[in-house]
């Protein structure tokens, strides 16, 4: 077992710490942020990702995990993993400041002969400021970075499609690929640039296909198609495949946003401007305002003093993220144009956007509403019975965006159903 430290205990940092701990490792997790770490300590994670804090708990338990305020306590780990920050600077790109203020700190601690591994997205050939600032020829630098999807982090940290290790010495990126103990994903072995980039394509080439989809679920709108068995049809092919193919109101989180402009700012200042991520963001805007475009046509082209009831504020289904949500930004472009919105989502408990309004059920989210919309896909609006709020809405009108409903379970009891694309 392994001696192995985590700078960050955020969304990444959490999880990886969490779950390095469960494959028996000693794990110390480092944060500046006092609060956060004596709230850990105790056995309560800040954020919603289902099953890791009974791990946590387990863990603490059991004593093979700790988090501290005292980044020395990390002097005597095998392997520390940089998972801060590396938000947006003004013009898009991925801000490095963090994570080399963090190795600045590490470079006076680290026992000889111990690995760094940066698993906080950076940009390309972040690597080689992060050496420069190590300044430590007794350390070797290992790219790993991160393909944990919000919602089910534990599964893909325990069962990923593939480990992705970069390193100028194939020993040090062999035995990071080996804390994870897993004998059935493919390792990825490759030098610390490509493994780097490997991140940021395949976010934005994800994007780009959600973008896509999006844009033929448009199409299918415009010519009276059904985007469900367009997609299905195409998806059959093997060299398209069935994933990441559902047309949904937009995309959005804390990852795809960042990572597509960033990856179009590090091909622009590389001579290799690629055309596409740029259209994947202006096609991802177009999402957002045909949506708001629509709602506003089925409601006589009026929205002003109209009540829309949201349901779903995180940007996915499985956990309680808004950050670049494309339902907050719907919500907000309804208000815009002069709509009354109440919202709902059975995570999302607070909000700083104050523009919104937060229901604590759907019965209060949908009363006297003219329409309701679908923005998220939980599995809990499957289990609503529209019978039951039918009573409460003013108007029996539901959009679905992401094609979750029953179509002929709402119209059976009186409401008059929209699907995306269909």
């Amino acid at each position: 077992m392994a001696k192995i430290g985590v700078v960050g205990a955020g969304y990444v940092g959490l999880t990886s710490a969490v779950c390095f701990s469960e494959l028996g490792h000693e794990v110390i997790a480092f944060d500046v942020d006092v609060s956060k770490i004596n709230q850990l300590n105790s056995g309560v994670i800040p954020i919603y990702e289902k099953g890791l804090e009974d791990l946590l708990k387990k863990n603490l338990a059991n004593k093979r995990l700790k988090f501290e305020i005292d980044v020395t306590k990390l002097a005597e780990c095998d392997f520390v993993f940089l998972c801060v920050p590396t938000p947006q600077d003004t013009d898009g790109a991925a801000d490095l400041s963090y994570v080399l203020k963090a190795v600045g700190m590490l470079s006076k601690i680290l026992k000889s002969n111990s690995v760094l591994v940066t698993k906080s997205t950076v940009p390309v050939n972040a690597w080689k400021s992060i050496e420069v600032t190590l300044n430590r020829s007794d350390i070797d630098i290992v790219s790993n970075p991160e393909f944990l999807r919000e919602g089910s982090a534990i599964t893909d940290f325990f069962s990923p499609d593939r480990i992705v290790v970069g390193c100028k010495n194939k020993e040090s990126a062999i035995k990071v690929s080996k804390l994870y103990k897993n004998e059935t994903a493919e390792i990825i072995s490759t030098d610390n640039t490509s493994a780097e980039l490997i991140k940021y394509a395949s976010n934005s080439f994800l994007a780009l296909k959600l973008s896509f989809v999006n844009e033929l679920s448009a199409l299918c709108e415009n010519v009276n198609a059904d985007v469900i068995d367009v997609l299905k049809g195409f998806g059959k092919d093997k060299r398209i495949g069935e994933k990441f193919i559902s047309p949904g109101p937009g995309w959005g989180g804390s990852c795809f946003p960042k990572d597509v402009k960033a990856l179009n700012i590090i091909s622009e200042q590389n001579s290799s401007a690629m055309s596409l991520l740029a259209a994947t963001i202006e096609s991802n805007q177009r999402t957002l305002k045909r949506v708001v475009d629509r709602v506003e046509r089925i409601l006589d082209d009026n929205l002003v003093e109209k009540k829309i009831a949201i349901l779903g504020l995180a940007f996915k289904a499985n956990t309680d993220d808004v950050r670049e949500s494309p339902a907050i930004a719907i919500a907000e472009r309804l208000k815009d144009r002069g709509a009354h919105v109440m919202a709902f989502d059975p995570e999302v408990k607070s909000l700083s956007n104050k523009k919104i309004a937060l229901a604590k059920n759907v019965e209060e989210c949908v009363s006297n509403s003219d329409i309701i919309i679908l923005l998220t896909e939980w599995n809990d609006f499957m289990e609503i019975d529209p019978k039951n709020i039918a009573k409460n809405v003013k108007r029996k009108v539901i959009f679905d965006t992401r094609n979750i409903l029953d179509k002929l379970l709402w119209e059976k009891s009186g409401f008059k159903f929209f699907g995306n694309g269909r």
